[in-house]
């Protein structure tokens, strides 16, 4: 039996339908699962979140790997067939929203990965609709993941990869590649899914950097990127801070008061950010 007929007759059964406005199209490509799994790097005993596990086909997966899963849900249907089907085999299922606030991941996320003493990963088939917030919010956790693999609109991934001077380069980019670095494993057709989005998917995996971006890091990015146009001092001072500072800040990185914030690369952001007094980024 094919992974769609068997992912249609979990549904069926569990009288149950794909809902559009839960962003839900499960992946039941073998190929595409085996690549995600493989981009995970797991061995026995990894403690990994996944977002959004639908019928559990990535779950199982994880599982037989040898994973410890904590696996979020939001749809109640779909977390009443998992807590049958692969609850007894040892999912930690949490029925809930992963996304408790816009830039705060549920509870049980943060508790599972601060308790993780090895770290953890990130790996999940995201929808589209939470896939940046969700993956920006587990990269600047303050125990982020240390491996995550997970399937994003490919647009969207285009976008975390993209470069300084890029049209897509922009804050979720910074963040992103202030935290890690992002690069796209496989590109997915719709016809990995079903039911069928209307835009091509992309694998990404994220290896974090062994930092820890300040809190305030994401909410600056996303200030100073409304002046992505402006040269530095102008940008800074749009974004809050006063030219004074914004131009010893500028200084103090050694960059160039002609230059514009969308050439800053991840590095450079993070260092001024930190030369305009908030925390910047520590080792753990």
């Amino acid at each position: 039996m094919s992974l769609r007929h068997q992912v249609q007759e979990q549904l069926a059964r569990a009288g149950l339908a794909p809902l559009h406005r839960l962003g839900q199209n499960f992946m039941i490509d073998e190929s595409a699962l085996a690549a995600l799994v493989g981009a995970l790097e797991l061995a026995p005993g990894d403690r990994v979140v996944e977002i959004g596990p639908g019928t559990g086909l990535l779950s199982e997966r994880m599982l037989d790997a040898g994973a410890q899963v904590l696996a979020v849900e939001l749809d109640r249907g779909l977390a009443g067939l998992l807590g049958g089907t692969l609850v007894p085999r040892g999912l930690t299922l949490v029925h809930g929203d992963a996304l408790a606030a816009k830039s705060r991941l549920h509870p049980a996320i943060e508790e599972f990965s601060a308790a993780a003493p090895g770290g953890w990963k990130l790996g999940a088939n995201l929808p589209y609709d939470i896939a940046i917030p969700a993956l920006l919010n587990a990269l600047t956790l303050p125990t982020p993941p240390r491996l995550v693999a997970v399937t994003v609109q490919y647009e969207a991934a285009e976008r975390l990869v993209s470069r300084p001077g890029d049209d897509a380069w922009g804050a979720s980019a910074a963040v992103a590649q202030a935290a890690g670095e992002p690069r796209i494993v496989r590109r997915l057709p719709p016809s990995a899914f079903y039911p069928q989005p209307r835009v091509d998917s992309a694998i990404l995996r994220v290896r974090p950097r062994g930092r820890v971006l300040a809190a305030t890091f994401p909410g600056w990015c996303r200030r100073v990127f409304a002046a992505r146009r402006k040269v530095l001092p102008r940008a800074l001072r749009d974004a809050g801070s006063a030219k004074d500072v914004a131009e010893a800040a500028c200084a103090a990185c050694g960059l160039a008061l002609d230059r514009r914030l969308e050439q800053l690369g991840a590095d450079e952001l993070t260092a001024l950010h930190a030369a305009l007094g908030a925390p910047g980024p520590e080792t753990p």
